[in-house]
């Protein structure tokens, strides 16, 4: 079963302290994207996309997750914004035009094994406009030390989570038990385990390379600092 299929009725009850803000202060601050098209591949319930689409000139959201992308269809209806929604496995990707500006946030990157880097990058690369930009995360170094036998839980007025890492090489296991109250006194048990794949710096970078990117810039928890000691690295490439 694809990740984040029944979690996702609760997936933004628990995502609340996600790195949304800084992506799309990021985003605003670098591209007048007014005229952009725009693509977020990965996108999940749609936090960043619709915020995204309401100010681009168009807007695709890409997840593998039918049930994420309801969420994501739900958020935009709310906020009478038009995105175009598609649901597809990263590495084949087609998008309906060429976009100016391609994201990944949130670590979906590290969802994508290491022998399917190039496919995943080289589809990006073909999605995008000449000179097009692709700009996403992955896990750094700090917080992958932190997910190692690592287990933490989260209460909320109507969901409890109970959240277990592992990391075995460079494979990070997450088992996730969510208590979501569905009636007075009543909760129902949602269970899901999740795999994501530790990237090096080096690795993610020559596999852009090989790929047609350019490495502009890493970024170190959104600042220019040492990238050895950040929780989240970021990437930002040119095609």
């Amino acid at each position: 079963m694809t990740a984040y299929e029944q979690f996702a009725s609760v997936y933004d009850i628990f995502m609340a302290d996600a790195p949304y803000q800084p992506w799309l202060h990021l985003i605003e601050s670098r591209w007048q994207i007014a005229n952009f098209h725009v693509a977020d591949v990965g996108c999940g319930t749609g936090t960043l996309t619709v915020p995204l689409a309401a100010k681009a000139r168009t807007c695709v959201g890409v997840d593998a997750s039918e049930a994420m992308l309801a969420q994501a269809q739900e958020r935009a209806f709310d906020a009478r914004v038009h995105v175009e929604l598609l649901c597809q496995d990263v590495r084949a990707l087609r998008l309906p035009r060429p976009v100016d500006l391609a994201v990944s946030t949130c670590d979906v990157v590290n969802y994508i094994p290491g022998t399917d880097l190039r496919q995943v990058f080289q589809a990006v690369h073909d999605a995008l406009v000449p000179g097009g930009t692709f700009a996403f995360d992955i896990i750094g170094p700090t917080r992958l030390a932190a997910l190692a036998d690592g287990y933490w839980h989260q209460i909320e007025e109507d969901a409890v989570l109970l959240h277990e890492t592992r990391v075995v090489g460079q494979t990070i296991e997450h088992e996730v038990h969510a208590f979501v109250q569905v009636d007075d006194g009543l909760y129902e048990r949602v269970e899901e385990q999740h795999l994501q794949y530790f990237h090096s710096e080096a690795d993610i970078s020559a596999a852009l390379r090989d790929c047609g990117f350019d490495v502009c810039e890493v970024l170190a928890d959104f600042a220019h600092k040492q990238t050895d000691a950040a929780d989240r690295l970021v990437f930002i490439t040119r095609a």
